[in-house]
């Protein structure tokens, strides 16, 4: 049955490319999965709503457990892009870590990563674009979960009320720091790109910036524009605090 198999033994079937039809609607698919939630907790109330969020996030969970269980099936674990740390990988930690201390610290970090880094991810998917067909476990797996990791961020702002701040920036940055040295040294140990630090993806616009700034630059000038972004996703609350919702 194809709907399960490797890309590698694929060869015989279209795969999904960059912006035609397939990857349009996958896009769709995405940012539906996205909307969704958020639309359904319209008519709760936060108790509910609180409820409903557990429950995605426990889907979330799910959805990338069903990943692993589905790459051990075939035999042929690949350490070098299978495991969970990429930012979207790693938000089936971080997003229940968010929900079981209700930190500012972790919800603005969340905020920070998955909302971006999912979107990024439905645009650019480099780990299904040119390998897998439309009709594919990975393929709808994949747009589904990044759909609902960015879904969360939006969730908790819309309707907890949270307005995260440039107070929890430096945890950001350093916490963020910490993962891409972690990242570089799994690099080193299973030949994987992990969040991206050992070289850029093709057919993204990281691609873009190592291209025109060079290998050595890469980083450092990512590291820039990821502050950059940052800043940008924390000015609409500047003006905005005030309490918040627990979740």
């Amino acid at each position: 049955m194809t709907f399960f198999k490797h890309f590698t033994e694929l060869t015989f079937i279209q795969p999904v490319m960059p912006f035609d039809n397939m990857n349009i609607l996958l896009i769709l698919i995405g940012l539906a999965s996205a909307i969704i939630p958020i639309l359904i907790a319209i008519p709760l109330n936060n108790q509910e709503r609180r409820k409903a969020l557990v429950i995605w996030v426990t889907m979330i969970v799910l959805l990338e457990i069903s990943r692993q269980i589905w790459a051990l099936s075939l035999g042929r674990y690949d350490f070098a892009e299978m495991l969970p740390l990429h930012l979207c990988g790693m938000q089936v930690i971080l997003m229940p870590i968010m929900l079981k201390t209700n930190k500012r610290e972790w919800r603005t970090f969340v905020y920070l990563t998955a909302l971006i880094g999912a979107f990024a991810a439905i645009l650019f998917n480099e780990t299904i674009l040119g390998k897998y067909p439309f009709w594919h476990f990975q393929t709808l797996q994949s747009f589904i979960i990044h759909g609902l990791i960015m879904m969360v961020p939006l969730y908790d702002i819309l309707w907890f009320k949270f307005r995260p701040s440039f107070k929890e920036l430096p945890f950001s940055i350093i916490f963020m720091t910490y993962l891409g040295i972690q990242s570089f040294m799994i690099n080193l140990w299973t030949g994987g790109n992990y969040l991206f630090v050992s070289f850029a993806p093709k057919n993204t616009p990281l691609e873009w910036v190592e291209t025109a700034v060079g290998t050595t630059l890469y980083i450092p000038v990512m590291s820039v524009i990821v502050l950059m972004i940052w800043s940008l996703l924390l000015l609409p609350f500047i003006r905005k605090g005030g309490r918040h919702e627990a979740i």
